[in-house]
């Protein structure tokens, strides 16, 4: 990996304490004036899309769906969520919580309709539906993060040259490398794309640490390892370790 250090010793290059997490983002928003406005518009853009489906996945039925996800935005946008304890913990499990009291507080209102299946009441039991968005919306970032890595960087084609292994689990190297020589009309010889896909490899996995760092506060590596094992991603960790540690 081009920085497995930074990623293995918290205190190398960035300290963890200086990366601003969700949680900073949250107490941004709530402040008045144009700063309070930047950081909301990031929370929404952030986090409109995996609120959105979760809350069709969990409800099973649109229109309620489009109910609860208005009452969420409002009580964002009116402040009413102003009291999330910035201090500690993971951000998505604070938001999985706030979720699942505007499900609850929705159907207590309706009151002759059941609450939708699984335990809404207890925050130890497992989320399912929850999980995989969460755990999609992550990845989603990371791969944003990396393209626009590799479009702010010379001559860099992580994104690409990933996006054409992930594409075509079962091709061999040497297919791909023809594919991406093609593409970009210049040759790519087997062992550039194999080197090429390995450094790639590793910057997902440091942006992949990157973009856990924004959910957790406080965070040590202890904590990144156990939430990517958690989010089920620690094959990916393994076997990006592995590779950038030989």
């Amino acid at each position: 990996m081009d920085h497995l250090d930074d990623i293995r010793n918290p205190t190398s290059g960035l300290h963890l304490t200086d990366v601003e997490t969700c949680w900073t983002t949250v107490r941004n928003a709530h402040a008045p004036g144009p700063a309070g406005e930047t950081a909301m518009r990031e929370l929404i853009g952030r986090y409109h899309d995996a609120v959105e489906r979760y809350l069709r996945l969990k409800l099973r039925d649109q229109n309620l769906a489009d109910e609860v996800f208005q009452e969420f935005w409002t009580k964002l946008l009116t402040h009413k969520l102003a009291g999330a304890d910035h201090n500690k913990g993971r951000f998505r499990d604070y938001l999985r919580t706030v979720l699942h009291r505007l499900i609850i507080d929705h159907f207590r209102g309706r009151k002759h309709h059941p609450l939708p299946p699984g335990d809404l009441l207890d925050p130890s039991q497992p989320d399912a539906d929850y999980d995989r968005v969460w755990r999609e919306a992550v990845i989603k970032r990371v791969w944003t993060r990396l393209e626009s890595y590799e479009s702010s960087t010379a001559k860099n084609r992580y994104a690409t040259v990933l996006h054409l292994r992930v594409g075509s689990p079962k091709a061999s190297i040497d297919e791909i490398a023809l594919r991406l020589s093609e593409q970009t009309r210049s040759p790519i010889t087997p062992e550039a794309f194999r080197k090429t896909l390995q450094r790639a490899r590793g910057k997902f996995l440091e942006l992949l640490v990157t973009e856990l760092r924004e959910t957790i506060h406080p965070s040590n590596m202890e904590d990144i390892e156990a939430e990517i094992f958690d989010l089920g991603l620690g094959h990916l960790y393994r076997r990006y370790s592995e590779e950038n540690s030989r």
